[in-house]
């Protein structure tokens, strides 16, 4: 059996279910009971959740062959990319290295893959296998916060990501989630360490969740987690750089360009829509339908982008504001 996203299955014609948004990758999530205690996954050890959900969403199970003959003509159902998650399990990366060869027998469509590693050389024989993407997860920007909310050390974790993109230059990529205890600060100087190292980031923001130790935290304020989307887009265009940007306690203030430079580099959909590996949308992945969009899953229509961009540079005015009442500038 493997576990499918609901809206994965949805735009497979595997389920009866009428969808908001459909996804333009095929999004599969293999194995069950995750070693890891990560407070704010249902997947975790620790958490009174039921399996069938990752993030918002749910995963019901199907056959390797339902899911065989719909990959085969995922391309016509408008499917782009096949994004394998694994949870955390004692067999280390022979099952995964299985499950990839059975996935890249039944469909020709470039392969993602996030999973527990131990070390780059498990990195290799995966990407060998057929994976055109790796994520090695780091999840929790601030060190402290990572130690507290997932165990372990960020540092150690940190260093396999970049020994793993140095090994595999360009197959490389990571998830960071917004709102675990990290400022602004904190997330765009390690935003910008990945991309120069040739990591790619996919940008979360928490999303508290029933039977997980974090399901009564607030998620993140949508005014921060858009100015870490700006400067997210900023970097990785290279359209500012970030020695550039300024910082009062932790939170953005400035870019370093004027408002019309920044409203001509800035485009609302390349911004804020969801990040990571091309063809991923993760329709509502952060939100509900019909609630503020985190991550925008589709183009902006014009109404949103000027209304977001508008909302971005209102937050950066009072925070200039504030800094010049209290005698910073």
């Amino acid at each position: 059996m493997i576990r499918l996203s609901a809206g994965t299955a949805a735009c497979m014609g595997l389920s009866s279910n009428r969808m908001d948004a459909y996804p333009t990758t095929a999004y599969l999530l293999s194995g069950q009971h995750c070693l890891m205690k990560c407070s704010f996954c249902p997947q975790g050890a620790e958490s009174n959740e039921v399996l069938n959900r990752l993030g918002r969403v749910n995963w019901p199970g199907y056959s390797w062959d339902e899911v065989e003959k719909k990959l085969a003509h995922a391309e016509a159902e408008g499917i782009r990319r096949i994004c394998l998650q694994s949870v955390r399990h004692t067999d280390g990366i022979k099952p995964l290295q299985k499950i990839v060869k059975r996935l890249k027998g039944a469909s020709a469509l470039p392969l993602s893959l996030s999973a527990w590693l131990s070390d780059e050389n498990e990195a290799a024989a995966l990407v060998n296998a057929g994976v055109e993407r790796l994520s090695v997860s780091l999840d929790v920007i601030n060190p402290a916060a990572y130690e507290e909310i997932k165990g372990g050390s960020q540092q150690d974790r940190l260093d396999l990501l970049l020994r793993c993109a140095g090994k595999l230059p360009g197959k490389i990529s990571t998830h960071l989630i917004c709102g675990l205890g990290e400022t602004e600060e904190e997330a765009l100087f390690l935003i910008d360490r990945l991309e120069k190292a040739g990591v790619t980031t996919a940008l979360f923001a928490f999303v508290p969740l029933r039977g997980t130790a974090m399901e009564v935290k607030e998620p993140p304020p949508v005014d921060s987690y858009r100015r870490v989307q700006a400067g997210y887009y900023l970097l990785r265009s290279q359209a500012a750089q970030l020695k550039s940007f300024k910082f009062d306690n932790g939170r953005l203030v400035s870019f370093g360009l004027t408002e019309k430079n920044l409203m001509n580099t800035l485009p609302g959909s390349a911004a804020f829509n969801t990040s990571g590996c091309p063809d991923c949308n993760r329709p509502y992945y952060n939100e509900r339908p019909g609630r503020t969009i985190y991550n925008y899953h589709r183009p902006l229509t014009k109404e949103e982008s000027e209304s977001v961009i508008g909302e971005l540079l209102g937050s950066l005015q009072k925070s200039a504001a504030d800094q010049l009442e209290r005698g910073r500038f």
